[in-house]
């Protein structure tokens, strides 16, 4: 669905509850003015659709706000994380994060948030640190590196999958910043040095990443997940590409179902997330005529099912419903948490140890997939809680209505896919500039994808 029957949809909603509600009120005042209803009617809806569009705005700021304050002052580099009030931020920055940022400071310059030499100069730094300073391996960059010095942090591996995000990042902000040369080049560079092959095993499937201490990690992308994007971008790469039939070789599985329709599973919702900020599924289908725009808003549907059915098992899980829903990998009371979700088909039991914890990425990640679910329940969160949840880099990373907890910090791509996600249903500021680049393209050609048209998709 194009940008306009998003709001469509949510103008249609709200018009159909107010034209019924208005016609039992005239049927017993014969002597009420129907063009005076009518208009009544009209601005109310409009009202409405005025504060979505204006919280779109704001929480897209706050959101752009954090990618810049988190920002080394030298490198450009993004931290993984930081306080809430911007009082401290990690040492190691998030190489995923990074290439939100660099999708973020194109969507900013596009949205009039700051001016054009700034996101410029935003973007000419980072992209220079991640070429020459972040350490890598044949192109593949740590997931974890040093602020300051770009030096592999933590112990961590060079990794495909971040590789990918921050590679996207580059790819829109060399779009949006097309008449730039130094941007443009350096942008191609960065995706021209990833020696995409030499992570592919026998199987045709890609491998999660390397390390100096044990070399190749056996660990593959083998079955459904974010993996999406890493294996598009690998075989659209203009270097070092995999075959196109590469996208053949990983298993769908997990397959469950939500009201009749048929979807790839993997819980976590943020893997239905990542590579849609990019990639713009809905008018294309896989050669096998998967429509994965579908299947994600089936997963969205899916989860929000999920939760409020989990409402109704514990005093603790009670507050999922319409108003408070969305769990993703996320903070908690009980340190960094990979909650699950719909576990199999007619199973409702918590999976992964769902406590109640209400992760705001989840419905923030989905605002351009389930508009009208997203914003209800993000700007419930907004006025329910207020500034304990919501604040100077918009919503907290995570929190616990039921216990009272919330999150001290907010979490780089969390903050990341909220704004990338925004963006693409306010004028799909990603998926526009993104889809223009010839990789993109190439992307879905070799891979088999083919067009087909919106009715078939919706």
């Amino acid at each position: 669905m194009k940008r306009r029957l998003f709001l469509a949809a949510g103008l249609v909603t709200a018009a159909s509850r107010l034209h019924h509600a208005g016609s039992h009120s005239m049927a017993g005042d014969r002597s009420r003015d129907p063009q005076q209803a009518f208009n009544a009617q009209d601005a109310w809806t409009l009202a409405m659709e005025r504060d979505k569009a204006e919280f779109l705005s704001d929480v897209g700021r706050r959101c752009y706000r954090y990618l810049v304050e988190a920002a080394h002052p030298k490198t450009g580099l993004v931290a993984d994380r930081g306080r809430t009030d911007g009082s401290q931020f990690s040492d190691c920055a998030s190489t995923a994060a990074c290439g939100f940022a660099l999708a973020g400071h194109g969507v900013a310059a596009n949205q009039g948030w700051v001016d054009r030499p700034s996101a410029k100069e935003h973007v000419r730094r980072m992209l220079g640190s991640l070429l020459e300073l972040a350490q890598h391996e044949r192109g593949f960059v740590y997931h974890f590196i040093d602020r300051g010095t770009g030096k592999r942090a933590m112990r961590c591996e060079a990794s495909t999958i971040d590789t990918a995000l921050m590679v996207a990042g580059a790819m829109h902000a060399s779009q949006v910043f097309a008449d730039d040369a130094d941007i443009v080049s350096m942008a191609g560079a960065l995706y021209r040095r990833v020696e995409w092959r030499s992570m592919l095993g026998d199987n045709g499937c890609l491998h999660m990443g390397w390390t100096p201490e044990s070399g190749m990690i056996s660990h593959q992308w083998d079955t459904f997940s974010e993996l999406t994007i890493l294996v598009l971008l690998a075989i659209g790469a203009p270097t070092h590409s995999i075959p196109g039939e590469c996208w053949n070789a990983w298993r769908r599985t997990k397959t469950l179902h939500h009201n009749g329709q048929p979807f790839l599973s993997y819980p976590p919702l943020f893997v239905h997330q990542y590579p849609h900020a990019f990639f713009d599924f809905r008018n294309v289908v896989s050669p096998s005529g998967r429509s994965y725009w579908q299947n994600s808003l089936t997963a969205h549907q899916a989860q929000i099912a999920y939760l409020k059915s989990l409402s109704q098992q514990s005093a603790s899980l009670g507050h999922y419903g319409d108003d408070l829903w969305g769990i993703t990998s996320s903070d908690s009371v009980a340190g960094y948490r990979d909650w699950g979700g719909p576990y199999e088909d007619g199973v409702t039991r918590p999976e992964r140890g769902i406590d109640g914890t209400v992760v705001p990425s989840a419905a923030g990640g989905a605002l351009a997939t389930v508009p009208e679910q997203s914003l209800r329940t993000l700007i419930y969160q907004r006025d329910h809680y207020g500034q304990k949840v919501y604040g100077r880099y918009g919503f907290t990373n995570a929190f616990n209505p039921a216990t009272g907890w919330i999150g001290s910090d907010v979490i780089g791509i969390d903050t990341g896919i909220t704004l990338l996600s925004a963006a693409n249903l306010t004028n799909e500021g990603v998926w526009k500039p993104f889809m223009q680049h010839h990789a993109a393209q190439r992307a879905l050609d070799r891979a088999g994808f083919r067009a087909t048209d919106v009715e078939a998709l919706s």
